[in-house]
């Protein structure tokens, strides 16, 4: 077993609250954003082992609102490492995706690297790829939609019988 630093990436538009990987607190982050901060570790084995799965929870802004104590909770295998010439890998990325689809990525290299896994970016900069001339992808953009979200919920509230 290898033990790697954990870092949280968030490629979806919900705040994460919480995340643990495997009942060690890794982190938080908000939506389009992670990568900057490491907050704890985990084990993998040396060599990748496709039938090797962390246990993920997390709980996002809404399921927060619904229920303050419930978490979403998966079992996830790496995807297949990406290591340095000598075998070594350093991050265990945990990065959460739209449609509650969680993958794992055990590296030597940062999101943005010519070698990371499926060519990611940091979050931010892979939404900007996807949303060009927007502020989609900044806090600001972030906070507009959820301030649109809470007053249309208040407006069905107030109108709901």
């Amino acid at each position: 077993m290898v033990g790697l630093r954990v870092t949280v990436l968030n490629y979806t538009d919900q705040y994460i609250d919480e995340v643990y990987v495997n009942r060690s607190w890794a982190g938080n982050g908000f939506a389009h954003s992670g990568g900057n901060g490491i907050a704890g570790s985990a084990e993998v084995p040396r060599q990748w082992d496709p039938n090797y799965t962390l246990t993920i929870r997390w709980q996002d802004e809404p399921l927060y609102h619904k229920d303050p104590k419930a978490f979403y909770r998966r079992e996830v295998a790496s995807e297949p490492y990406q290591q340095d010439e000598q075998g070594e890998m350093a991050t265990l990325w945990v990065a959460f995706f739209p449609e509650g689809v969680v993958k794992l990525y055990s590296t030597f290299v940062a999101p943005g690297h010519p070698d990371f896994p499926e060519g990611l970016l940091f979050p931010r900069f892979q939404c900007r790829r996807q949303h060009p001339d927007s502020d989609w992808c900044e806090n600001s953009g972030w906070l507009k939609r959820d301030k649109a979200r809470r007053t249309a919920e208040e407006t069905a509230a107030v109108i709901t019988p």
